[in-house]
């Protein structure tokens, strides 16, 4: 179960409102007549360097990605991609030195282009303008809420890593696949397994719910039920590795065969409930 996303307004003025940026990818629905912009930045405000997407902008003609506040990295025609009559939902990937701008439900971006200098981005600031407004709701102010239930719930991933905290006294669960669902093949991950004491990587082929552990590793106590702990799983080109934000991998996989990644299943179980936050 999720809490309500909170809704967010902006003015025609075109001043960018800042928020920090915990994962690499940022999915959000907007309502606005024309003129939806993020930019990527390296603090909470405007910076050299910064990338700004415009989302319907030229009258909502047009999308584009931009550089240094200069040319169009890329710029495409996209009639009536916004309306002010109801929220639509995008995603937008800053990884891998490049950019990629899609809608939700759609894998195939409809715009990317490589950043031509890369830089750390660490916030992203939203707005409206040339007479238009708007209200955004940011998919990552959710917080997701798992029973005593092996059954995961599924969010679509539009990146290749994901960026979560949860609060847990054991049995942190992820599950990667093809589709909404549990697939054939699928990866599961285990955080705080066997009584919090170990984590694990499960390759599933068969489609029964049972695997074979490809890495399992001692964590003891690394979930807790008191405090919300950041973790970080990156999946690309088949290379799983799984830790703390911002540390170095506690555990990792390389599966030879790899294919395509589509969406993460999250859940609790083994007496444990749980309290999520995903920024994917």
């Amino acid at each position: 179960m999720a809490d309500e996303i909170p809704a967010l307004g902006t003015d025609e003025n075109k001043e960018y409102r800042f928020r920090q940026l915990h994962g690499k990818t940022l999915r959000f629905q907007v309502k606005a007549a024309h003129d939806c912009h993020v930019a990527f930045t390296t603090g909470a405000e405007e910076t050299d360097p910064m990338v700004e997407v415009f989302i319907g902008g030229w009258e909502g003609a047009a999308s584009a990605i931009r550089f240094k506040k200069a040319d169009d990295l890329v710029k495409v025609d996209t009639p009536d991609i916004v309306t002010e009559a109801e929220y639509r939902e995008f995603w937008i990937a800053v990884d891998h030195n490049e950019v990629r701008v899609g809608k939700g439900g759609e894998w195939e971006p409809l715009m990317q282009a490589p950043i031509p200098e890369p830089f750390e981005i660490t916030h992203y600031g939203y707005s409206t303008g040339w007479g238009a407004t708007g209200w955004w709701k940011f998919l990552n102010d959710r917080v997701l809420n798992t029973e005593d239930c092996l059954t995961y719930n599924f969010e679509p991933v539009y990146g290749d890593s994901i960026s979560f905290s949860v609060a847990c006294s054991n049995d942190a669960h992820l599950a990667l696949t093809s589709g909404p669902e549990e697939t054939t093949p699928m990866y599961e991950i285990f955080i705080g397994g066997w009584e919090n004491q170990h984590s694990a990587i499960r390759l599933n082929k068969d489609g029964k719910g049972t695997g074979d552990d490809m890495a399992k590793v001692e964590t003891p106590d690394v979930v807790c039920t008191e405090e919300e702990r950041k973790f970080l799983v990156s999946f690309r080109n088949g290379q799983i590795k799984v830790g703390y934000k911002d540390t170095d991998p506690f555990l990792e996989w390389t599966d030879p065969e790899p294919w395509k990644i589509t969406h993460v299943g999250y859940c609790t179980g083994w007496g444990a409930t749980g309290k999520w936050r995903l920024d994917i």
